[in-house]
Formats: structure tokens, sequence, C-alpha cells
């Protein structure tokens, strides 16, 4: 199971979500009946916590209750406008004139609870949050289960960080699959390797570089990853730069938690480092791009920090 630091949901998070989860407790509540026994449910949610240790944290639970506030609703509430109308309530700060993604449905209720929000990028007034959900759809009788990753767009602002839009909604299962290779039939298989199906829809169409499935294969071979994002949620670009990133051509890989532990916990390990020594095993596998919380060099080559990758473990290809 993938790690989730989460606290008590507040009352206004709680008043959002209530009539989306009215349905579970209306099966409780009946539960002597064959036919609530047989009834889907939306699972339950509570809020994400971004602890103070985390970099950005404020841009951070600015892109979590932006997430938690509008993709958490009743079947009558997944349209754009009663999205905003759950933003004004909570109070999140946001500009977005377009809601319009498929995390909204009308006719439709969702539950969306946080697994981690991951630094995409980071400048003084400007941020991308990668953020891995479990979105859950509930329409008529049929439920639907996806892990998504997300990338939520932030500008500071004079009354602080505020949502300017979603740059990806996590994607879709690929309309047509390729022949998977041999490496990502073993990363798919693997149980050390958690994957959003974010990234899983990526290797499926054939868009990850084989190079980047043997690392990840290599990299689970004693411990369990948790990946944030390939390719399909992560900034095109470098952010705030013209070169686009070797995520989108496939050629790298965002690690966000080892055994269940947040890399962003692991930074002040004192005793030997779990997330230091996949960054040193990456570089003598070959690898070229090698960020984390920590610069080193090694004789196989030399790794890069900077604030974004306080959260998580880059591991990449330049060619």
């Amino acid at each position: 199971m993938i790690l989730r630091r989460v606290a008590t949901l507040t009352a206004i998070t709680l008043s959002l979500a209530s009539c989306a989860f009215a349905g579970q407790e209306a099966q409780q509540s009946s539960s002597d009946t064959d036919e609530s026994d047989s009834a889907p449910v939306l699972p339950a949610v509570s809020a994400f916590e971004v602890s103070e240790d985390e970099p950005a944290p404020e841009a951070k639970r600015t892109a979590v209750r932006f997430l938690e506030a509008a993709f958490n609703y009743e079947a009558e509430g997944g349209t754009p406008e009663a999205a905003r109308e759950r933003l004004e309530a909570a109070g999140v700060l946001h500009s977005t004139d377009r809601l319009d993604t498929p995390l909204l449905s009308p006719g439709t209720a969702a539950a969306t609870q946080v697994v981690y929000p991951q630094l995409g990028g980071l400048t003084e007034d400007a941020a991308s949050v990668m953020t891995v959900i479990e979105f859950t759809t509930l329409r008529e009788q049929e439920l639907s289960t996806r892990i998504r990753t997300v990338d939520v767009r932030l500008e500071q602002k004079e009354q602080g960080w505020t949502v300017t839009g979603i740059a990806s909604d996590g994607g879709a299962p690929p309309e047509t699959e390729t022949t998977p290779s041999d490496p990502a039939e073993r990363v798919l298989a693997s149980d050390r390797i958690q994957l959003p199906d974010s990234s899983r829809w990526d290797i499926l169409a054939g868009d990850i570089d084989d190079r980047t499935l043997e690392m990840m294969l290599s990299l689970s071979a004693e411990r369990t990853i948790s990946v944030a994002v390939l390719s399909t949620g992560h900034p095109i670009n470098v952010f705030d730069s013209d070169s686009v990133s070797n995520h989108i051509h496939g050629r790298a890989v965002d690690i966000w938690a080892i055994d269940g532990v947040p890399v962003s916990d692991l930074r002040s390990r004192e005793e030997t480092n779990p997330a230091r020594a996949l960054m040193e095993l990456a570089l003598a596998e070959g690898a070229t791009e090698v960020g984390g919380p920590w610069a080193f060099s090694t004789s196989a080559g030399a790794s890069f920090t900077d604030t974004v990758h306080q959260d998580h473990l880059h591991i990449g290809f330049k060619q």
C-alpha cells in the first residue's frame, strides 16, 4: 500500500464532501437488506496534511485544497459551476476560468483522495505541483477507481499562492496499446514498483524508453519504489525554461517514496539512507540525470539538487 499522510477532515471539507458520501451512510444504516449490501459506494476520503518540512509547503497546501474541494462531489456537483462554488466556499485561492476537465462529470459522484503532492517546478512566483490522486467515480451502479497524476499550476500573488489551472488531468488509457517490450512487461507486473495509472498508460502506449524501464527494475530489485510520474502529468518544458523535459521523451522517472517512506522525510535520516543509496545505484547503472535532496559525485558520475528535488528522486537519461 502507498503511504498516505492524512489528517482528519475539517468541517469545511466535510460539508463539501458529505453529499458525495451520503450513499455510503445510507448503505450503512440499512445494511440488513441484501440490496444495500450490494450497492457500490464511494470510499471515505481524508484530508491530506502537508507538513512544514515539505519544500514550498504553502504552494502544496493550496494545490491539495483545490483538488479536494473541486473534485469531491455528489452526482449533481460534477459541473464547472458547482466546482467553482465549492472552491469559493472552501476559501481556496484560484483564478481558474476553465474547469472543463474529465475530473468533473455531470450525473457522476466522485471521491478524490490526495496521495502525494510532488513539485514539478518552482520559481519565486510560479509553481507546478504534480499531485498523485486516487480518483473514484460512481455513476449509477458503476464504481471506477484510477490513480492519476494531476499537474496543478499556481502563481504567487499578493494574497498568496493561487491556483491558475490544471496543466494535465493525468491522461487516459491509450486507444491502441503497443506490444509491451520485455522490460515493460516486467515493470507492469512488478509488485515493488507502485505506478499511478497515468504512468501505466504511458508504458502501455509504448512511450517510455526501455532504459528508463530497466532502471526502474534495477532500483526496485531490493526496495519498493513509488512513482509519481513518467511522462503524462509532468510539465512539458523544464520549468521556467525552453528545454523540453526528458520525461516527455520517456527518458526519466520521478520517485516520491521508497519502501513507503516519502523522499522528503528521508532527507533528515542520518543512518544509511535508501534515497541516497538509490541515487548512487542509478549513477552506477548509467543514468545521466540524477536529482534528489543531495548533490554528490561518484566514480560513475554526479548528481544534482535544488529546492524542487527535495521531495523526490529524478532519474533519467539526457539523450
